[in-house]
């Protein structure tokens, strides 16, 4: 089962995503990881700007982000395209790459 959890950057606390329309865009992330490999996903929100969430893949923390309004707004259709290209910005980051992307 894939585990999916949201912190704050600032202090490292976890919190529960509790939006209505949560629910069905963390199901698709659900399955999304579970196709891909990924028994953990967190999304970390950004202390500067609380809409950023930065993914989380596994161990490897990406250069990568997600407004929150793809949790607020349940936009499930667009979440998996949205996850293909932090597993984009993972094997970059593995490349060697990463530090082009900032």
């Amino acid at each position: 089962m894939v585990e999916i959890k949201f912190f704050n950057e600032s202090d490292g606390q976890e919190f529960k995503m509790t939006h209505p329309k949560a629910p069905r865009v963390l199901d698709d992330i659900r399955v999304w990881a579970e196709h891909n490999g990924f028994e953990h996903v967190s999304f970390w929100r950004d202390p500067a700007d609380e809409h950023k969430y930065w993914v989380q893949l596994g161990e490897d923390r990406l250069n990568y982000w997600i407004h929150d309004s793809t949790f607020t707004e349940g936009k499930h259709e667009t979440v998996e395209m949205q996850m293909d290209y932090a597993r984009g910005a993972q094997r970059r980051s593995a490349a060697g790459y990463g530090k082009f992307d900032r």
